[in-house]
């Protein structure tokens, strides 16, 4: 029953948050009122999903940073907690999705092909820039989701920031239900039935203070260190 109600108030709360954001930037709107904007929009679509966010640990930090967490789904970034606009690190891919492609770049969305040595490179000092700019970049190391337990990471923006003397913002978060990880061969339509069919659930946040090195390689080191204390085995 609770699909009958959750997706058009899902459909509504999407159209609203994408179109709202397009005419946004289309005006030139800076990207704190989008952010704003978008802020308004994650709080409409929580409360629909049936999803609490529950802080363990830390509190948002007012620092401009690179918020990098462990992934569990394509919805983890409606849980990051921050008092500066977050950025976004996607797959090329995603500039082509109808609603979420128009989304993301009226975001200012920062795409990357992975298979690229040079659009990686090339996103990571666009990303840095945008620190630089009081931004908060959201990056997943992993590169990819699981249900449980990290992944190796991905080095790049590390050395990025070690380089650039840019703090890194450590988060963990973890599902109170892992069957809403999106993993394996899970479609993205399977795993939105899924997530609207659920009673309501919980997501364990944790927080971390900003981190800076002026080595990448130890930077990895604490950070991965810090979110394998908090992440479930």
């Amino acid at each position: 029953m609770r699909i009958l109600y959750r997706l058009p108030l899902l459909l509504l709360i999407m159209f609203s948050i994408v179109f709202g954001l397009v005419l946004l930037k289309a005006l030139g709107a800076s990207i704190k009122l989008r952010h704003g904007y978008l802020a308004v929009g994650k709080k409409l679509w929580l409360t629909m999903m049936g999803i609490q966010i529950r802080v363990r640990e830390g509190v948002p930090q007012r620092e401009a940073g690179i918020l990098m967490a462990n992934h569990r789904s394509y919805v983890d970034v409606m849980f990051f907690r921050s008092a500066t606009p977050q950025i976004y690190l996607s797959k090329s891919e995603v500039k082509s999705w109808p609603l979420i492609g128009w989304g993301a770049k009226a975001l200012d969305v920062v795409f990357v092909d992975r298979s690229s040595k040079e659009s990686r490179s090339a996103s990571r000092a666009e990303l840095a820039e945008r620190v630089r700019n009081g931004l908060s970049p959201v990056v997943f190391p992993e590169g990819t989701t699981v249900d449980r337990g990290l992944l190796e990471f991905n080095p790049g923006m590390f050395y990025t920031a070690a380089e650039l003397g840019v703090p890194v913002i450590p988060f963990v978060m973890e599902y109170s239900d892992p069957k809403m990880a999106w993993v394996d061969d899970d479609t993205f339509v399977t795993h939105l039935l899924k997530m609207l069919t659920r009673p309501p659930w919980h997501v364990d946040l944790y927080i971390g203070e900003p981190v800076r090195n002026p080595d990448g390689a130890q930077l990895a080191e604490q950070i991965r260190a810090w979110m394998l204390e908090r992440v479930k085995k």
